[in-house]
């Protein structure tokens, strides 16, 4: 079997964590514009932001903790 094929999920799960700091981007810039946030709670807390941001912000926090072991799993089978 050919061991490059364990790169396809981590160059997949990269291209997800990018695409959600993106869309974490995406989501405080509509909020700042829409001033639903203030920006100085924001900058201590995080439940400053509303709903939306935070489940996208959750999600990357999520990304890395499980991920990490994956990535270490991949690396340790390909070599």
């Amino acid at each position: 079997m050919n061991a490059e094929l364990i790169l396809w999920p981590v160059i997949i799960q990269i291209a997800l964590t990018v695409f959600v700091y993106t869309l974490l981007g995406v989501r405080k810039l509509n909020a700042f514009k829409a001033r639903t946030v203030d920006l100085r709670k924001a900058a201590l807390d995080n439940s400053a932001w509303p709903d939306d941001v935070r489940k996208v912000s959750n999600n990357i926090q999520n990304q890395f903790q499980l991920p990490v072991i994956f990535y270490v799993l991949c690396c340790a089978l390909l070599f």
